[in-house]
């Protein structure tokens, strides 16, 4: 890394140059490239998501040496002539010097982005963090060293909202697509202050009958220009604006006074709940309790007919805080549902903890069930799962009659989607509810009159019956009682005995059901979807784990990383689909070579995979990287997008160590990379152990 003076270390806590220096050292680059065409420099932004997780969850003074030990590995992991700064907080930036191109950017942001993701070991605890990273390309054009940084800023922001992608390089586009969002930003505001609000009211039934007993409140914005506009394209601007506070307790007011203006309206209707949408930072302010006993005083509904809904994702960002608000809500007999439940990797962690009232199944769920038997296990299991717990559930977008009948042989209990009505206005609704309550009491007088025409017809036959049945009744009244007296003994403790067996019965099922779940869901979080070899969360689990044992016996472990060679150009040639397929059966090629049980292959990021070799010397791994060369030629996967061979081929970088308790797994990880780094500049389809080339 580039030689500072003392002098120029601001930063007290990393002892790394701040915002001012960097701002310099910006200004005095963009005046060389005016000087010379060919110099290239960037910055790259590095921001630190869910860093404020780290700082409510961990001790105190924790996450200073989260920040130190992220510094260094920057240090680390940068050439030395670039600059690390410390711009506060969880965000630093890089200066790069003298670039050759955007490639050479990429490689990089991509080495700097695999070590960031690694986890750090502080204070004895495993400490992860999510990192997003921007950047900006030097050019002619800026004036100030604040566009340069503004770009790299709005790059990240971009990188934040493709969770698929671990950095963005700025474009003209990006730009374009900001200045948008400012516009909208600024609609936004307004847009409360004009009213341009709307609610509409999705019906919520049971299933088991088709009534309607309650409604779910969403939001929508009547724009001027643009029409109405859905929550996917405002509720996130809101959030991050601080927006949502407002226009979150305008849709809670608003939702609580039209349901009790429609329990008014139709006394006989049975309307049970209105489900209100809230946001995670509704539910962490200190006067949401405040706020919803004001709205229930002022509109006059009953606690019990509130349902809030939330999210997993609302309720981890601070999990001690958000538990104490709903108990808060819930004394005062409010409930409480969890939204899209399953969309997250963690819900079988924290729903135990959580006094949820209902999980509504996410549609995604419902709309796959018909794929496959798998998909339709998954429902069942969620469902045996809530009623277990003796929860609700409530099934989204039931479009089918098909999926509505399997539902109810699943006994899920409640539902809501297109097959029952379409979100309304109230007007709309309200002549919805009047069309089905018509067709309600007309079934029910039809019924009545039919049951009264053969009550007449069979009054007299009754009455006789009646009387020769209570003549008879007088007749084995003595010789019941004496039965009762001699059996109730033996009959109590049957019934004791039967019932106890029931209850130990039913436990032992509802056991062995939530740890069916648990193995299931526990797999799907540790697969990755399309290769279905273990994804990278099960590979860094493996590695932590694999490394202390190795370290313990004092045996030799080894790490090989696998590289798909000019992948990109062969997604160019033949699409995404074709490339999907490739990197299934470059999978299935690895997993083929691995004849130990304790060998793992797991797919790291994009076309590379990575395989673990506990209690292997390198001479062991040499031979398992020859068979996946050979394996891998043998196939003749064809690769017209290559410049070396006409089928795929593989670069592999091998690292092999005796592990030790006083050092860390991401020393080998980075020697691996380095050897896959190696084989790629020597010319690709080969692999390089330490720094010999095979």
């Amino acid at each position: 890394m580039h030689k500072i003076s003392n002098e120029e270390l601001s930063d007290q806590l990393t002892m790394l140059p701040d915002r001012k220096y960097l701002l310099r050292k910006i200004a005095q680059k963009t005046n060389f490239t005016k000087q010379n065409i060919n110099y290239i420099f960037a910055i790259l932004l590095l921001d630190l998501e869910q860093f404020q997780v780290v700082d409510s969850n961990l001790a105190y003074g924790i996450e200073d040496q989260l920040i130190i030990a992220l510094a260094r590995r920057l240090e680390t992991y940068t050439r030395h002539k670039d600059i690390v700064v410390h711009l506060g907080s969880g965000e630093f930036a890089i200066l790069l010097d003298n670039i050759k191109d955007v490639s050479h950017i990429q490689q990089i942001a991509d080495r700097i982005y695999k070590e960031l993701v690694l986890p750090f070991y502080i204070k004895g605890r495993e400490v992860f963090v999510n990192v997003c990273i921007g950047i900006a390309m030097s050019k002619e054009d800026y004036q100030q060293p604040e566009e340069m940084l503004r770009d790299a800023d709005i790059a990240m922001h971009y990188a934040k909202k493709l969770s698929r992608s671990s950095y963005q390089i700025f474009n003209l586009a990006m730009h374009d697509g900001t200045v948008e969002v400012l516009k909208l930003e600024n609609d936004l505001r307004r847009a409360i202050e004009r009213r341009e609000f709307r609610l509409y009211y999705q019906p919520i039934v049971l299933l088991e009958t088709r009534q309607i007993v309650g409604f779910e409140a969403l939001i929508r914005w009547q724009h001027p220009q643009r029409g109405l506009i859905y929550p996917s394209e405002f509720i996130s601007l809101a959030e991050d604006t601080g927006l949502i506070i407002s226009l979150g307790y305008w849709v809670l007011r608003e939702a609580c006074y039209q349901m009790r203006a429609w329990q008014l309206k139709f006394p006989n209707a049975s309307l049970e709940t209105i489900s209100v949408n809230i946001s995670g930072k509704q539910l962490l302010k200190t006067d949401l309790l405040d706020q919803v006993k004001q709205v229930l005083q002022e509109t006059q509904l009953e606690p019990c007919c509130l349902k809030l809904e939330i999210t997993e994702s609302s309720l981890i960002r601070n999990i001690n805080t958000a538990v104490n608000v709903i108990e808060e809500l819930k004394a005062l007999n409010i409930q409480f549902s969890m939204d899209d439940f399953g969309t997250g990797y963690s819900s079988l962690s924290y729903l135990y903890n959580f006094p949820i009232n209902t999980l509504k199944l996410d549609r995604s769920f419902i709309q796959k069930m018909n794929e496959s038997r798998q998909k339709l296990e998954i429902v069942k299991a969620i469902v045996n799962l809530a009623l277990n717990l003796d929860m609700e559930v409530v099934a989204e977008g039931i479009e089918t009659t098909h999926q509505y009948a399997q539902l109810k042989v699943l006994k899920c209990t409640y539902g809501q989607g297109f097959l029952f009505s379409k979100a309304l206005e109230c007007q709309g609704l309200e002549a919805f509810m009047e069309s089905e309550l018509l067709v309600r009491n007309h079934h029910k007088k039809t019924k009545f009159q039919r049951n009264l025409e053969e009550q007449f017809s069979r009054e007299q036959l009754l009455i006789h019956i009646e009387r020769l049945k209570q003549e008879l009744e007088e007749l084995k009244q003595e010789k019941t009682d004496l039965e009762i007296l001699l059996e109730t003994t033996n009959e109590h403790s049957d019934v004791v005995e039967l019932e106890l067996h029931r209850e130990i019965s039913d436990r032992l099922k509802a056991e062995v059901a939530l740890q069916e779940v648990n193995r299931r869901l526990q797999n799907l979080s540790c697969v990755d979807s399309l290769t279905q070899i273990a994804n990278r969360r099960q590979f860094d689990q493996a590695i932590a784990q694999e490394w202390w044992r190795m370290a313990r016996e004092k045996q030799p472990l080894t790490l090989i990383f696998c590289d798909v060679d000019y992948f990109k150009s062969y997604n160019d040639h033949y699409g995404h689909q074709a490339g999907d397929r490739c990197l299934k059966q470059v999978a299935q090629i690895i997993s083929a070579t691995l004849e130990r049980p304790g060998d793992l292959v797991a797919r790291y990021g994009g076309e590379e995979f990575a395989v673990i070799l506990p209690n292997t010397e390198a001479e062991g791994a040499i031979k398992v990287a020859q068979k996946i060369q050979m394996q891998l030629r043998n196939s003749q996967l064809v690769h017209a997008g290559s410049v070396i061979s006409d089928y795929v081929t593989m670069s592999l970088g091998i690292a092999s160590t005796i592990p030790t308790s006083d050092s860390e797994p991401v020393a080998l990880m980075a020697k691996a990379d380095k050897a896959l780094y190696q084989a790629k500049t020597q010319g690709r389809d080969r692999f390089v152990l330490a720094d010999v080339t095979y």
